[in-house]
């Protein structure tokens, strides 16, 4: 039986934040055992076309993928490419979560991301039935969902754009229709600005590809939850909370400090009631929850003493050409979407400027150690390294890590992208980064150029293969070679 998953393909992506990595980076911090990524099992619930999943299978050979989902030109569209890539460490399998069952066999890792919110009840209920049945005794499962109080608002744009659109089912008029009204909605909104959380929706809803806007708010269901709620749905199958798959989530972030002082008196230690206190003033939308047996028994905040095993890596750049690391003199290291940290403390510095040079690779969190003490030049002990990565952590600026990503931050003399990036890039715009995060790469001549890296060939090889292709000067080439690559580089695109 067809669905509208088939009719109207999803259009799926890698998502960092399923990645194994992640899920065990916080297993180990929350003092679990979690499997090994290189040789892990994994299972993704809702997987559609193998997006997701695939580039995990092929950086891990050793380890074993299983996806399943129950539209079937999703399937049959992924399980060409697994076909193209000859992966054999991976299936799709064409199959409703209500048929699925334990004899789907163990995983380390369940991932189930946008399904929660948009089955039936039964079929949430089973959903969590599964996850229990199928996780290792020290395995992981991410469920993401629509969270309360912020889902009301998507709820009231939802409503009033399936009013507007009656009857209509195919793509191209359901779509102009629901983004007729909303934009008639904001015309009336005379003064509104266009920062708040009304304008940030509709924002969402006018740029968002047309068959994400089919699925998720013009869906059959929909169907937000509170995060006690959805912990509370999950104890009934003996599931608990383990932590948010963005720590950066769990944080107060711009909250007024006297505010969140309240709201810890409040919750009186309690981190869930915490956190749902979090949601209502931030008004959340979305929660990406990772979930554990109900039988173990986890500590209330990350335990410093599992950071040695770790990696640590950090976008953040300094504001100064060249930092000085001298006490009391005050640097700025910004990052990613507004993150920064601010501080004159010698070591806090170093480490900054240590991983600003190292990224997008990762540095060991005992080489960090040493290294940032070398160069602060004064002794430290992993107490005090430990403080600096865990605010650094909670405020989004630093990334841990249980598997560094097979990257590498400068260009080698045979520079090299990893096979699925090649293949991509033959094939389109959309290229899978080793950070697990999906690169557009709109320009023909630099995917071109992706599609050579096969480590074979050194610069000049580029240069003599490429001429003849792209036509363009020969110093535009050279120069256009050199730039990209090292781009590439940034973006954790070349493996060598």
């Amino acid at each position: 039986m067809s669905t509208l998953y088939d009719e109207v393909l999803y259009p799926n992506a890698p998502f960092a934040q399923t990645h194994p990595d992640r899920l065990a980076t916080l297993a180990i911090l929350f003092g679990m055992d979690p499997s090994p990524i290189p040789r892990c099992r994994v299972l993704e619930l809702g997987c559609g076309d193998g997006a997701n999943l695939i580039p995990m299978a092929f950086e891990n050979p050793a380890g074993q993928f299983l996806g399943i989902d129950a539209a079937a030109v999703a399937i049959r569209a992924g399980n060409r490419e697994i076909a193209s890539l000859g992966l054999a460490n991976i299936r799709l399998e064409h199959l409703d979560i209500m048929d699925a069952g334990p004899e789907l066999g163990t995983f380390d890792y369940v991932i189930a991301h946008g399904l929660y919110s948009w089955v039936p009840q039964p079929v949430r209920d089973k959903l969590l039935a599964l996850a229990k049945a199928t996780l290792a005794p020290h395995g992981v499962a991410f469920v993401s969902y629509n969270a309360l109080p912020g889902g009301r608002i998507r709820q009231m744009f939802r409503e009033m754009m399936l009013f507007h659109l009656g009857g209509a089912r195919e793509l191209d008029p359901r779509i102009r229709g629901a983004r007729e009204i909303v934009q008639w909605f904001m015309a009336c909104q005379a003064g509104l600005g266009e920062s708040g959380l009304l304008p940030a929706q509709v924002k969402s809803i006018m740029e968002r590809r047309q068959e994400r806007l089919y699925h998720d708010e013009l869906g059959e269901v929909y169907d937000p939850v509170y995060f006690q709620e959805f912990l509370a749905h999950a104890a009934r199958f003996g599931l608990q909370f383990l932590a948010e798959a963005s720590y950066f989530d769990m944080q107060p972030g711009s909250l007024p400090d006297a505010i969140v002082a309240e709201i810890d008196r409040v919750a009186g230690g309690n981190r869930i009631v915490r956190d749902q206190y979090f949601d209502f003033m931030k008004c959340r939308m979305f929660r990406q929850t990772l979930l554990c047996h109900h039988t173990i028994v986890l500590p209330e905040a990350p335990l410093a003493a599992r950071l040695p095993s770790l990696y640590a890596a950090s976008s953040a750049k300094p504001v100064s050409v060249k930092p000085d690391l001298t006490s009391g003199v005050v640097e700025e290291f910004r990052g990613g979407r507004g993150a920064a940290v601010t501080t004159a403390h010698p070591l806090t510095k170093a480490v900054m400027l240590l991983l600003a040079e190292a990224w997008p690779q990762t540095l060991s969190v005992p080489d960090l150690l040493a290294a940032a003490s070398r160069l602060a030049g004064e002794p430290a002990g992993p107490e005090c390294l430990a403080h600096i990565l865990l605010a650094t952590y909670s405020a989004g600026v630093v990334e841990l890590h249980a598997q560094p990503p097979r990257c590498v931050a400068r260009v080698s003399q045979f520079p090299a992208a990893s096979e699925l990036a090649r293949s991509q890039a033959r094939r389109g715009r959309l290229i899978t980064t080793t950070r697990h995060a999906t690169v557009e790469v709109a320009d023909e001549k630099v995917r071109a150029l992706i599609a050579l890296l096969d480590g074979k060939h050194d610069f000049a090889a580029l240069v003599r293969e490429l001429g003849p292709v792209l036509q363009l000067p020969e110093d535009d080439l050279v120069k256009g070679i050199q730039v990209n690559l090292a781009l590439l580089a940034g973006m954790a695109m070349l493996v060598a």
